[in-house]
């Protein structure tokens, strides 16, 4: 599942107190007008929970994963609505042996090498880096990975990244994809603006593909 993330090499994260069923399928139309049938949803309310399962439902196709994942019942949650993938901003040992045990696709969080040591004891090699740049942006991620360089390891950066700094992530051979919050803008979501949506989508895949 994560190498099929690798196609985009971006994947627009919805951050929202909360939203409808209809504007979460709304925004997926819009991803997908844009050539960006990716979805990350920050999991965190019972709405969260329907809006996915409307997405899986009426976009099979659809790649649609959750986002903050703190402990084993949210991933059982998230696997139960029919998510994608599922990716935490920390590393619990709890949730990744579950994840490991009923074949969820999960990447934990990690910010140290240690962080990174104990995913890869644990049987997975996919993880999210964040909070990317409070951590120190590409300079930091590209040594702390130094030690790992031999390792088919895939990456996912996320936190404060901006579209002028994508090109510099994705240079590291590590890199799968991108995870932006820049892209679901909150004065688009909250004023329904799906062709603001589609246009930023399209702008930050032209970023990727120059």
């Amino acid at each position: 599942m994560f190498a099929s993330l690798g196609r985009f090499k971006i994947i627009p994260v919805l951050k929202t107190r909360e939203i409808s069923s209809d504007d979460a399928l709304r925004v997926c139309e819009a991803l997908q007008t844009a050539g960006l049938p990716v979805l990350e949803v920050n999991f965190r309310r019972h709405s969260d929970s329907l809006a996915i399962r409307a997405i899986t439902r009426e976009f099979p196709d659809f790649l649609v994963g959750v986002g903050g994942i703190l402990n084993r019942d949210q991933l059982l949650r998230a696997a139960d609505c029919k998510a994608k993938f599922a990716v935490a901003p920390g590393f619990n040992l709890e949730t990744v042996q579950v994840a490991n045990k009923k074949k969820i696709p999960f990447a934990p969080g990690a910010a140290t090498p240690g962080d990174i040591e104990n995913i890869l004891l644990n049987g997975i090699v996919d993880f999210q880096f964040f909070p990317a740049e409070a951590l120190g942006g590409v300079e930091y991620l590209k040594a702390i990975l130094e030690p790992f360089e031999h390792l088919p390891i895939d990456v996912f950066p996320k936190g404060g990244i901006k579209l002028e700094q994508l090109s510099s992530y994705l240079e590291l051979p590590q890199i799968t994809a991108v995870n932006l919050d820049c892209i679901l803008l909150p004065e688009y979501l909250a004023n329904r603006q799906w062709e603001k949506i589609t246009e930023a989508a399209k702008h930050a895949l032209h970023l990727v593909l120059k």
